[in-house]
């Protein structure tokens, strides 16, 4: 759509005859005065010198001289009309005359809704071919004045002719050959602030009226029912519109056929890091969103487009959900997504299916900091912490965790890369450096896990001054004190079980199978808050005296550990239980989880990823949803090499394809949809009469109105451009000027002149 801002419109004046696109070249017209300046200067009286013979010329002479001033006059005409056609062709004047015709000029912008619920198909005809069939039908009756834009409403609007097209056969042809490729899309519309794009962006001519049709089915959930006050606004620019504006609703639903739909609503899985062969459970969420009973059919689970496994799906009543669930065990390492799909002939097939990424590695590095010699106790909490992911020190035994530990010391933080790394565990650190701290902070707030477990070399004004910062640093609490207990089974000294409802801990609060009820402390630091106004954090463990002993902190797209006690067993037995190794997985899993929400994404989340040391060339492939290809390269000023896109408000699966030796890499984004769009739920009459009383919207078969209608805005003249007749002009007053001036040269003094 060609569009300028109110502060770059064209000059232009509907009540004028003549209106100029480029007003400031009339000020060349002055211009015009310098033919008749040449003229008269070479037409000055000159010095009289008598000879002779002059006596028996006067008589001949002054017979021919009214002859030759008129032919003098009409080379000046010439000259001057010349200048004049020149300054007024570039000053782009626009002629409005009934000699064009009277018809009504109109921007008409035509809202085409191409959310989820426009797939919705009956008897073989789905409610965007419905959309196709009635928008081919109103372009067909659009007179050859109009000037045609297109909107898709999804995502927020998006612009499917940049240039106005007019409404002649030729543009009519064009418009129906963009119609035919539109496809429904898993994305949801918000026609309100579609609606609100098209009525404030200035025309960039002034049309005499404007219409805006909206072709969508009678899903309520498109128009944001509950913005009142949005809708107002709407309804307050479009009677301000510097051009008579109506908004039409054509429906093109299925609104007296029962609604029969299963949905995927929800996919999950177990775990989304596993080694290979290991086993991983998803589980999916079928909701009957329908108004009929379902019939029995089947799920199939599929990896890359292969069918692993099916699952039997029981009939479910409107409003029914049920769970299926399968096992997959992935053979071959790399990011996978794995899609749900209900195998049932329903209206929608598009929310039928759901899928979700998970990554298969044999080993992911985590950085374990210590601050100790391990050769004086081979009990230290490095030793237990690698022994719990199957590992001595940092060679692997035959069963080992995916989580592979990298050990370091304080000192040499300074020339390590966090970014390596999925999480950082500190084991009883002492001081760290400013630029180390900062360099931490950077990490976890670009989505790192951090866990760290307070001991004996912790200093408490240190802790405060940097890990706390009031507040603002990577612990969400200070440090008061250190608690030292008498009685280990008195409260003070037991850990109470955690809570279910936290997902690090879901496994841990199951004491029937695990023992974390029966682990003591000798000593933990005490936790407190410093002020009142301080937010809630999220303890994990507390001691049986309610003393928090593990808080969480969530910063930027990381999370944070913040643990009261070592993970040796210098102050408790808890490397003696089976819990510890259950913690322990669970606490990486839960701290490493956001590096898989980059492959989870929500709508408008950018998808990011690191080009392959092994990459060919620092660009990507990048297929999208609509079946796009997009070629991306990496920032020329990111030392990382990151690719980055944005535009990510379509829902559905990305695939991001790097050129990389002997095999492509494929990385899987899944970007989920709004699920409350696969609800069906029909526009009501009192909504109609909501939306035109507060916006004047004209729904199809409703009472025209004539305050919302432009069918009664008067016939004008057309508006055409003339320059390019000026530029003619042009070309045939010089050729004149230059014929003329050469025939009375030739004719007075015999000789041709060119």
């Amino acid at each position: 759509m060609c569009i300028q801002s109110p502060t770059n419109q064209p000059l232009t004046t509907s009540k004028l005859p003549v209106n100029f696109l480029g007003l400031s070249f009339l000020f060349a017209l002055p211009l015009i005065a310098l033919p008749v300046i040449i003229h008269l200067y070479r037409g000055r009286q000159r010095d009289v010198i008598s000879w002779g013979a002059m006596q028996f010329l006067e008589q001949a002479t002054t017979k021919g001289r009214s002859v030759q001033r008129l032919e003098e006059l009409l080379l000046l005409l010439l000259r001057v009309a010349a200048v004049l056609a020149l300054i007024l062709a570039l000053a782009q004047p626009m002629l409005r005359s009934t000699w064009f015709g009277s018809a009504i000029d109109r921007e008409v912008v035509l809202l085409l809704d191409n959310s989820l619920s426009m797939a919705r198909t009956v008897d073989g005809t789905s409610s965007c071919d419905l959309m196709v069939e009635k928008a081919n039908d109103f372009i067909e009756d659009l007179s050859s004045g109009d000037t045609v834009h297109v909107m898709l409403a999804a995502g927020g609007g998006q612009w499917l002719s940049a240039e106005g097209i007019a409404a002649d056969s030729d543009g009519k042809r064009q418009l129906m050959a963009l119609l035919e490729e539109i496809e429904p899309t898993l994305d949801r519309a918000n026609l309100l602030d579609c609606l609100q794009n098209v009525v404030n962006t200035e025309p960039h001519e002034a049309p005499a009226s404007r219409q805006i049709v909206v072709f969508s089915d009678d899903q309520s959930r498109s128009w944001q029912l509950e913005s009142d006050s949005a809708w107002r606004q709407l309804g307050s620019a479009r009677e301000n519109s510097s051009v008579p504006t109506a908004i039409d609703i054509i429906a093109c639903g299925f609104v007296d056929a029962d609604f029969k739909n299963l949905a995927v609503m929800q996919l999950e899985a177990s775990r989304q890091l596993v080694r290979p062969e290991e086993p991983i459970e998803f589980t999916a969420r079928v909701t009957n969103v329908g108004e009929a009973v379902s019939e029995e059919t089947t799920v199939q689970w599929l990896v890359e487009g292969e069918v692993f496994s099916s699952s039997d799906l029981r009939s479910l009543a409107p409003n029914e959900s049920t769970q299926v669930s399968a096992r997959l065990q992935q053979e071959k390492s790399g990011k996978i997504a794995v899609t749900c799909q209900i195998q049932a002939a329903d209206q929608n097939a598009l929310d039928g299916q759901a899928s979700v990424v998970i990554e298969v590695s044999d080993q992911l590095s985590i950085l374990v900091v210590h601050d100790f010699d391990d050769g004086q106790d081979d009990k230290s909490a490095v030793q237990l912490f690698a022994a719990a992911l199957g590992y001595e020190g940092e060679q692997a035994q035959e069963w080992h965790s995916v989580y592979r530990p990298e050990l370091t010391t304080v000192p040499q933080l300074a020339e390590i890369d966090f970014s390596k790394y999925r999480a950082v565990v500190m084991l009883n650190l002492s001081e760290l450096t400013a630029e180390t701290q900062e360099r931490l902070h950077a990490f976890v707030r670009a989505g790192g896990g951090l866990w760290l477990a307070l001991g004996d070399l912790i200093d408490r004004d240190t802790f405060n001054r940097f890990w706390y910062d009031d507040g603002g640093g990577l612990s969400p609490i200070s440090l008061e004190s250190l608690v030292s207990v008498d009685d280990t089974n008195t409260p003070p000294g037991s850990i109470h079980p955690p809570d279910r409802d936290h997902p690090a801990t879901a496994q841990l609060a199951n004491t029937t199978q695990l023992d974390i009820d029966q682990a003591r402390l000798a000593e933990y630091w005490q936790l407190v808050h410093r002020g009142e106004g301080e937010r809630e954090v999220w303890v994990l463990l507390e001691a049986g005296d309610g003393s928090p002993l593990v808080v969480e902190n969530l910063v930027g797209d990381g999370r944070v550990l913040i643990q009261a006690f070592p993970l040796g067993l210098q102050w408790t037995n808890l490397p003696q239980l089976k819990s510890y190794v259950v913690m322990i997985h669970d606490w990486l899993d839960y701290i490493t989880a956001p590096a898989m929400t980059r492959y989870n994404l929500e709508p408008g989340d950018a998808i990011v990823a690191n080009v392959p040391d092994h990459a060919l060339m620092a660009t990507a492939r990048l297929a999208t949803p609509a079946g796009q290809e997009v070629v991306l390269a990496a920032s020329g000023n990111d030392e990382s090499g990151l690719i980055r896109y944005t535009q990510t408000r379509l829902p559905g699966l990305y695939c991001l394809t790097f050129d990389t030796t002997g095999k492509d890499t494929i990385l899987p984004y899944y970007v989920a949809r709004d699920t409350s769009e696969s609800r069906w739920q029909p526009l009501e009459a009192d909504d109609r009469s909501q939306l035109h009383e507060l916006a004047g919207l004209q729904f199809e078969g409703d009472q025209m109105d004539t305050t919302t209608s432009v069918a009664n805005v008067e016939p004008s003249p057309r508006t055409k451009p003339i320059w390019g007749a000026l530029l003619l002009a042009l070309v045939g007053l010089l050729v004149g000027e230059q014929l003329l001036s050469n025939w009375l040269a030739r004719h007075r003094s015999g000789v041709a002149v060119t």
